[in-house]
């Protein structure tokens, strides 16, 4: 046993050194460090911030146009029962009123003019009809493409604020 104490004390030594050593090294590395990472981490930091809080603000802008957007449809749809209702009404107005002057000039119901006019005042109503039904769909879908075109402007942001943040980093050397 004698023999190999010199050999452990040795080796202990030894594995002094290294751990001596490698303390040294891991200092050193410390000093070679880049300078700049620092500025770099609180670069990407800012960058990180700026990224979520334009996709914050724009999520909320997209909410509040899309509760706007709703709120026009309900309108558009409002005003269209409203006027089909107005429609409706004068619609029957007008018929009873044709009757009555047909009836003081003595032509009944039955009669094939009659029955025309009476056919056309139908007719007129229901193509206004149309024309208002194509009215509202053109007024909604141009709600629709209005949000459509704010997420897309939404995205585009977002893609250059990235593309940017990246440059400036590349700029950065990180």
């Amino acid at each position: 046993m004698g023999a190999l104490t010199p050999v452990i004390t040795g080796l202990t030594t030894l594995t002094s050194a290294v751990s001596a050593a490698d303390r040294l090294i891991g200092a050193t590395r410390g000093f070679a460090r880049d300078p700049y990472e620092s500025q770099r981490k609180a670069l990407r930091a800012e960058q990180d911030l700026a990224l979520r809080q334009l996709t914050a603000q724009q999520t909320l802008n997209e909410q509040q146009s899309a509760q706007e957007a709703a709120l026009q449809q309900q309108k558009i749809a409002t005003d269209a029962l409203d006027a089909e209702q107005r429609r409706r009404a004068a619609l029957r107005r007008a018929v009873a009123k044709q009757r009555t002057q047909f009836g003081g000039s003595g032509l009944s119901g039955g009669d094939g003019s009659t029955e025309a006019v009476l056919l056309g005042l139908f007719e007129e109503s229901e193509s206004d009809k149309a024309a208002s039904q194509r009215l509202d769909t053109i007024r909604m879908a141009a709600i629709d493409q209005s949000l459509g075109e704010q997420r897309t402007l939404n995205v585009l942001q977002r893609t250059q604020l990235q593309e940017r943040n990246a440059l400036a980093r590349i700029a950065s050397g990180g």
